[in-house]
This record gives C-alpha cells, sequence and structure tokens, in this order.
C-alpha cells in the first residue's frame, strides 16, 4: 500500500468517527423543581489545522511514494468519501483544494 493511500484511509476514518451529539443527553425523567431542558445538537468542526496537516501529509506522502517507486493509487472513491465528510461539516471546499494540491 503507498503511503498517500495510507493518510487517506487515516483522515477519512478520523473524519468519518465525528459524529453530531446531542446536549445534553435526552433523559425521560423530570423531576418537578428541573427546569424544561432543551438539548441542542454540536456538530463537529474539521479545524483550518487539520486540513493543512492533512495538505502536507499527502504531500509527503506523494513525495515518499514516488522517490520509492510506488504506484500512483491515489483512490478516486476514496478521496471523494474524505470531500462527501468533509461537505457535511462545512468544510469541502478547503479539503478538495488541498486534496487536488497533491495531485499531478
Amino acid at each position: 500500500m503507498c503511503v498517500y493511500s495510507m493518510i487517506a484511509d487515516h483522515y477519512r476514518d478520523r473524519w468519518r468517527e465525528r459524529k453530531e451529539y446531542q446536549y445534553p443527553p435526552a433523559t425521560t425523567e423530570q423531576f418537578p423543581y428541573q427546569p424544561k431542558v432543551i438539548p441542542f445538537t454540536i456538530q463537529p468542526t474539521i479545524t483550518p489545522e487539520e486540513i493543512e496537516e492533512f495538505r502536507k501529509l499527502l504531500e509527503r506522502a506523494r513525495e515518499y511514494d514516488k522517490r520509492n517507486n510506488e504506484p500512483d493509487c491515489e483512490n478516486q472513491e476514496k478521496l471523494d468519501e474524505i470531500i462527501r465528510l468533509a461537505e457535511e461539516a462545512g468544510v469541502g471546499d478547503e479539503v478538495r483544494e488541498a486534496i487536488e494540491s497533491t495531485l499531478d
């Protein structure tokens, strides 16, 4: 497996694991003296620092793969899934640019 593919796998798994969660957790038990709690959803984000780290790692992986005669093994489906996850977090364009900047 080429390093570029391994880096893509890592970030795909890392960003896939981030799920929305509800705070406070919904409970069925309400005591008369507790105020009504209105739950809200916290959506995890992908930070600009993570995107930059991702881009730099992809660039370094690409260089390593070229130096070691690894095949071009960028899997478009894998990259599309990473972009989809980033779009859900509102940073699809930034991640798409990071990926495209590493491809020849």
